[in-house]
């Protein structure tokens, strides 16, 4: 069981600490209620989108990277179709170094043209690289427009389209900042060799006197029920053929979702075999799940 303490700020900022005094490193993290659900459908891919823009500098700190850098930390961050988190690791007693860098995105990013240029030609990159050339990298956006008719989970995080991320501008990008990047719609952890007191003293120095802003309220469409199994048989030049089924399961929340996500590593994960006989070597079974309707993807081999 870990063990934890928490307190909100009066700006709405909420506040995990967790003391562990068995370590000389800290982790801070802040996680921003917001992911690819709560995009605009003709308008997707923002919230990775602006996990990079993140980087770019703020409106205090134009260089995100040195100074954690010199304070022996280093960082990350990833995007879902819920949240959106960034992290920080460093020695504990430079913490103040990363209540500093990340106070400062919260309250304001340095906005710009050049700054949404580079990142926008980035995560396009990214989209082509890995969604358009690669070989299968389309599947899991057909999988999620299978899987989902309604939903906003029926895009992936990348975006639905490449054009979204493409023809995005500094106005969409500066009112989804404001929108969702604010004390209301965070929360922070710290952990590590820190104490509760001192991560209350640090937390309000730095985001105390950031603006609140309004706690995001979410009014997702509601996912009809699936009643038949769908599938999609796709032809395309790639090596082979490839088979992926997907089912819908139950909520993070409900109890039966442990059991289908045991359920799932038992059956899906990739597995070491007795080894064998005579040889003492295993081999690695490769197969691969998601739990998410059946359905059935074809490709033709290249060859063809």
């Amino acid at each position: 069981m870990i063990h934890y303490n928490k307190f909100s700020l009066d700006n709405g900022l909420r506040v995990i600490v967790h003391e562990d005094h068995t370590t000389p490193m800290a982790v801070l993290n802040v996680l921003y209620d917001v992911g690819a659900r709560d995009e605009d459908p003709q308008r997707t891919g923002f919230a990775h989108l602006f996990e990079h823009l993140m980087f770019g500098g703020s409106v205090n700190i134009p260089d995100y990277d040195e100074p954690l850098q010199m304070a022996g930390g280093e960082n990350n961050a990833f995007t879902t179709n819920d949240l959106t988190n960034y992290y920080i690791t460093l020695p504990a007693e430079n913490i103040e170094t990363a209540f500093w860098l990340e106070s400062d995105r919260m309250l304001s990013l340095a906005f710009s043209e050049k700054s949404l240029d580079v990142q926008r030609k980035v995560v396009s990159e990214e989209f082509k690289e890995h969604y358009i050339n690669k070989p299968y990298g389309d599947v899991w956006h057909k999988m999620r427009e299978l899987a989902y008719s309604t939903h906003p989970y029926r895009w992936m995080t990348i975006g639905k389209e490449l054009s979204h991320i493409e023809n995005a501008t500094l106005k969409d990008v500066k009112a989804f900042f404001s929108k969702h990047y604010c004390p209301a719609n965070a929360i922070l952890v710290v952990g590590g060799k820190v104490t509760t007191a001192q991560v209350k003293a640090l937390a309000q120095k730095w985001f105390g006197n950031i603006p609140s802003g309004e706690k995001y309220q979410r009014q997702l469409p509601v996912e009809p029920k699936q009643t038949s199994a769908h599938k999609l048989e796709v032809k395309a030049n790639v090596p082979l053929d490839a088979l992926y089924k997907c089912y819908h399961i139950y909520p993070r929340g409900d109890k039966r979702y442990y059991a289908a996500d045991l359920v799932s590593d038992c059956t899906g994960r990739r597995q070491l075999q007795p080894p064998a006989p005579g040889t003492g070597k295993r081999k690695k079974a490769v197969q691969q799940h998601r739990v998410l309707p059946l359905w059935q993807y074809r490709r033709r081999p290249a060859y063809h």
